[in-house]
């Protein structure tokens, strides 16, 4: 090999070096799902960044991921599962196609055991968009705030009060973004966004809330 040559050859290396490496710190997709690897690891909780479509399956009792146009294009993804706070959780990404349109969501969920009727909880912007598929009118509460800022709905009007008691209108009327659904053996939090790392940690700790706020004489009864 010609000495002349070895330079050339070395900058190629570089230039090839700085190229992955640049490509890499532009790609914000393989970003996220890194930093949610690692908060992952931190939270000593499993994770899988591949599409899933049986986890989606598993959890399409619930009203909100019910969604989709053709099973194919409908799926979980980013995927966390195990213990946190005690309690055994599920948080995906979550994607589906309707009317010709990609949804990107992201769920996170908390597995009871208990056999809780539908409730749905949702603010009043994601309600305007898909009323049609939530079915029964929403229950009226005294509160006039709560019952502008939120809809309920349920199969068992008298476990939707019970749910919705003083301190749970307090907490949702401070965290407005929520939309929630219990049914089964799961409590559910909802989110028309996927997955934020800043965020992942701070919404599991409001969903384990909201399961401590609910009355444990419901538990005894299940």
């Amino acid at each position: 090999m010609r000495n002349d040559t070895i330079p050339v050859i070395l900058l190629g290396i570089i230039v090839a070096v700085i190229g992955v490496s640049l490509s890499r710190k532009t790609d914000p997709e393989a970003k996220r799902r890194n930093d949610l690897a690692a908060l992952a690891r931190k939270l000593k909780l499993q994770f899988s960044s591949k599409n899933d479509f049986k986890l989606a399956e598993r959890f399409l009792f619930l009203t909100w991921l019910k969604r989709g146009d053709v099973r194919n294009v409908r799926y979980a993804y980013n995927a966390f599962r195990g213990y946190y706070l005690d309690y055994f959780a599920t948080v995906f990404d979550y994607t589906f196609l309707a009317g010709g349109r990609s949804y990107y969501w992201s769920a996170f969920i908390l597995e009871m055991k208990t056999d809780f009727p539908d409730t749905i909880i949702s603010h009043e912007s994601l309600e305007a968009r898909f009323e049609d598929a939530l079915g029964r009118p929403h229950i009226g509460f005294e509160s006039a705030e709560f019952s502008h800022k939120f809809r309920v709905r349920s199969s068992d009007r008298k476990f939707a009060f019970d749910v919705c008691h003083p301190r749970m209108m307090e907490y949702l009327l401070a965290n407005k973004d929520l939309s929630i659904e219990i049914r089964g053996a799961v409590v559910a939090i909802f989110f028309e966004d996927w997955l934020r790392p800043e965020k992942v940690e701070a919404n599991l700790l409001r969903l384990v809330e909201i399961r401590k706020l609910l009355p444990q004489y419901l538990f005894t009864k299940a």
